[in-house]
């Protein structure tokens, strides 16, 4: 009777461990990365989605040396409402960066750059600029 418990024991470990297994995935690369969600007070899985949607992510750098913009400061750089926004700055010159519209100012110090992030929630046309360098624009955002 003890040899057949064991057994039993034994081979529904392995089920267990095969199924569960099985459920993950060996490969990795093919499976998105998940997150936990919120389950129901019995404990099963809810309906709502187990991953949040992520928001893309616009890098835009900016320098100034010897009073010129690089790159040219007639640019306009488009990102999607919604989008996650990092401005990175480096001047030779201290100053004050601002981007209209949605009223962010940071501080610039000479040759250290200076990072800008936001979301960008506002639609429209957006001027980022430098406060004492003359023309002071750094280039236009432009949210969609």
């Amino acid at each position: 009777m003890r040899s057949t418990f064991r057994i039993a024991v034994s081979l529904a470990a392995l089920i267990t461990f095969t199924v569960g297994a099985a459920a993950c995935g060996d490969n990795q690369e093919s499976q998105p990365a998940a997150t936990s969600g919120p389950t129901t007070p019995t404990g099963s899985a809810s309906t709502l989605p187990s991953t949040l949607p992520t928001s893309a992510e616009t890098l835009i750098e900016v320098s100034v040396a010897d009073g010129r913009v690089s790159p040219s400061p007639d640019r306009r750089v488009e990102v999607t409402q919604g989008d996650n926004v990092r401005i990175v700055i480096t001047s030779d010159q201290a100053d004050e960066v601002h981007v209209h519209g949605y009223e962010l100012e940071a501080e610039v110090d000479a040759g250290r750059p200076t990072t800008l992030e936001f979301v960008a929630d506002q639609p429209g046309s957006f001027e980022v600029e430098l406060h004492e360098l003359d023309p002071g624009l750094l280039f236009t955002l432009l949210v969609r």
